[in-house]
């Protein structure tokens, strides 16, 4: 009888062994599953998140490209894994490779989709002016220009930026909107006489006297700057 109970509480301790072993070897299929799906649900809930920030500050966007097909794929897949919640009825036949193409699809068309609505957006509801070197190529070069473009470079410099790296918050977007609004006011000196803008342009190498008429003389006295140039022989 001693055999007898030795030999049952050996093969009852194989099996608790046996049944430990099979759950740690389920378990770590499992989590290499969960961590293969948070790979894939990463991106996608990253532009989720930055989509409902921009429905929140006004920026319309288009419906994503077979998502209501994504989701139907998902939620089968969920019903499966309830029946039997094991790896093995994630990996059966080709049910977890078809989830793992379609959820990257489908994040690679949300991607475009969300880009697009955002360029969209940021070209025709944002300052759209030209960047300061097309901007500065059809001005004279006036102080009164030369400071405002200063000015200019600067803002546009930290405005751009947004129109590939959106904002991802509410504050964010208040300062979009700010460098927008406060670029739209710089003015600038436009009417400015055709002998004055060959005068002030010609000044970076060494205006000839030719370039000094009379008209030239009057709007430099009108804009008090009469003070601010020299007359110097050149040295050959």
């Amino acid at each position: 009888m001693s055999l007898i109970t030795d030999a049952t509480s050996t093969l009852e301790r194989l099996t608790r062994l046996r049944t430990a072993a099979e759950g740690a070897e389920e378990a770590r299929a499992l989590e290499a599953l969960r961590k293969e799906l948070a790979d894939l649900a990463s991106p996608i809930y990253e532009l989720a998140t930055r989509g409902a920030v921009f429905r929140s500050e006004g920026v319309t966007l288009s419906a994503i490209p077979d998502l209501a097909n994504v989701r139907e794929n998902v939620q089968k897949a969920f019903e499966r894994f309830q029946q039997a919640s094991k790896a093995t009825t994630l990996r059966q036949g080709r049910m977890w490779t078809t989830l793992d193409n379609k959820l990257q699809t489908l994040a690679q068309k949300a991607q475009s989709t969300q880009s697009t609505d955002w360029l969209h957006y940021f070209d025709h509801h944002l300052f759209s002016g030209l960047p300061p070197a097309k901007r500065e190529s059809t001005l004279a070069k006036t102080p009164q220009n030369e400071q405002a473009l200063k000015r200019y470079r600067e803002l546009y410099q930290s405005f751009i930026k947004y129109r590939q790296q959106p904002p991802t918050n509410a504050e964010e977007f208040n300062k979009l909107r700010q460098l927008s609004q406060q670029l739209a006011k710089i003015t600038f000196q436009e009417d400015v006489p055709e002998d004055v803008r060959k005068f002030l342009d010609a000044l970076g190498v060494g205006a000839g006297l030719h370039l000094l008429t009379s008209e030239v003389l009057n709007w430099l006295r009108d804009n008090g700057l009469l003070g601010n140039y020299v007359v110097r022989a050149r040295i050959n």
